[in-house]
């Protein structure tokens, strides 16, 4: 996967050089390795407004809840007030039992969403509770390593593009956008160096 960096910077010194300035002064980084939907899912939405230490904690606290399975099965098993107990909101306790109801039997019916183009996954993934485009880019970003995925919503990559390429602070969500369609098709990547150009959230991608 380190090929990608190395096509991205590439292609960044041609459309857009000072994001290359900025990337050439990182290590290489690799893309995320895609994961099993159902726990990747759950994961980003344990994660949701927490730092990336204590969305692991309470991801360890669930996971201890669960009996060591991820999986809708075990969730509807434990309940609500039993996933509560890991530390997760009420919040989050329903939108978790939407997921898995919305997964079914062994994530079956999540697996075969997973067969649609992205676009049509993220619109089905939009209509569950608790679910807004934050969390489905994330999880397209982390769970399922799709390349070309950009998160105007995401706190860290608008910080990191004032910060670094010059964007006034707190602009509307199409401002970053349209600064980030000149890095397709590899907005993934680029939201990698972006983060990593912040250093504390540099682990975004290790839960």
């Amino acid at each position: 996967m380190e090929r990608m960096d190395e096509e991205f910077r590439a292609h960044v010194q041609i459309v857009d050089p000072e994001m290359y300035n900025l990337v050439m002064r990182h290590p290489t980084l690799s893309m995320p390795s895609p994961g099993p939907p159902f726990e990747s899912l759950v994961r980003i939405v344990v994660g949701q407004q927490l730092s990336v230490k204590s969305a692991a904690s309470v991801m360890s606290n669930l996971i201890q809840v669960l009996g060591g399975e991820v999986s809708p099965n075990q969730i509807q098993s434990a309940g609500f007030e039993s996933i509560r107990s890991a530390g997760l909101s009420g919040a989050k306790c329903r939108c978790l039992m939407a997921i898995a109801d919305y997964a079914g039997s062994d994530s079956k019916n999540l697996i075969v969403l997973m067969s649609e183009p992205w676009p049509d996954v993220r619109a089905e993934l939009l209509k569950l509770r608790g679910i807004g485009p934050w969390t489905a880019d994330m999880f397209a970003m982390s769970g399922l390593a799709l390349p070309d995925v950009f998160s105007s919503c995401d706190l860290g990559l608008r910080v990191a593009m004032e910060s670094h390429l010059h964007i006034l602070p707190k602009q509307k969500p199409a401002v970053y956008d349209q600064r980030a369609l000149c890095w397709s098709p590899y907005r993934t990547m680029a939201s990698l160096h972006l983060w990593h150009s912040l250093k504390a959230d540099a682990a975004r991608f290790t839960h």
